[in-house]
């Protein structure tokens, strides 16, 4: 059993006001998930934003950042206990909207290889849907256990994952946004494909977490990801 995570950091920006990278570094390391996917990151801003989320979480982190924003490099982050066998950043932009993509990142666990995405996608219904599709089409043809995890901007039903579901992908929603009342859309998600399936889906909604972003983090138990809890 390995325990993945997504959470949209809100560029490290708390429901205070207040800009601490360290913060969400600490919520992350309170979850103890061996893969976090965390979107909305801007490095280079305060530092060495990698570095500080390595320290203070014993993970690797893997670099998906898309575009300068002025102030530092924007866009998702990957963070794994296992070791990184590859990793590519594959461009989702739409026209002139914000620029997108995915970050696709190859692991090894305990000896057996597992594909790992992390993604963000766009706000606009047209957009997101080529998104998905775009993202249905890379990750097609894949025999190994494979996570898609994200703020994908669904805000209502789950047609839009028809793509992914198509291709094998399970998904389950649970309501993640926003952390400032009760939380009532399921942005943030976990897809999974066979061998790997998802055997608990649960909010990590402390209060750390209530106050360090606008989104709960989603964590999903996998199993089968590996031979070793695969068997």
């Amino acid at each position: 059993m390995i325990r993945v995570a997504t959470y949209n950091a809100h560029d490290c920006i708390g429901r205070d006001g207040v800009y601490d990278p360290a913060r969400i570094a600490r919520v992350v390391a309170k979850i103890k998930a061996d893969v976090v996917a965390l979107q909305e990151i801007t490095l280079d801003h305060a530092g060495d934003v990698l570095a500080t989320f390595e320290k203070m979480t014993g993970m690797q982190a893997v670099d998906g950042t898309l575009f300068d924003r002025g102030v530092g490099r924007y866009g998702n982050l990957l963070l794994t206990r296992h070791r990184v066998t590859g990793q590519r950043l594959h461009d989702l932009s739409y026209s002139d909207r914000e620029p997108r993509g995915m970050l696709d990142v190859d692991i090894d666990i305990n000896g057996d290889p597992c594909r790992v995405a992390a993604t963000h996608l766009g706000l606009n219904l047209a957009e997101r849907m080529q998104q998905i599709q775009r993202i249905a089409a890379l990750l097609a043809d894949d025999a190994r256990p494979t996570v898609l995890m994200g703020d994908f901007n669904v805000w209502w039903g789950s047609k839009a994952f028809a793509p992914l579901i198509d291709r094998g992908f399970m998904q389950q929603s649970l309501r993640s946004f926003p952390t400032w009342w009760i939380p009532l859309l399921a942005l943030d998600r976990v897809l999974v494909r066979h061998p790997a399936i998802s055997k608990q889906y649960r909010r990590y909604d402390d209060r750390s977490a209530a106050m360090a972003s606008d989104h709960f983090p989603v964590i999903v138990e996998l199993e089968g990801a590996s031979a070793e809890t695969g068997k």
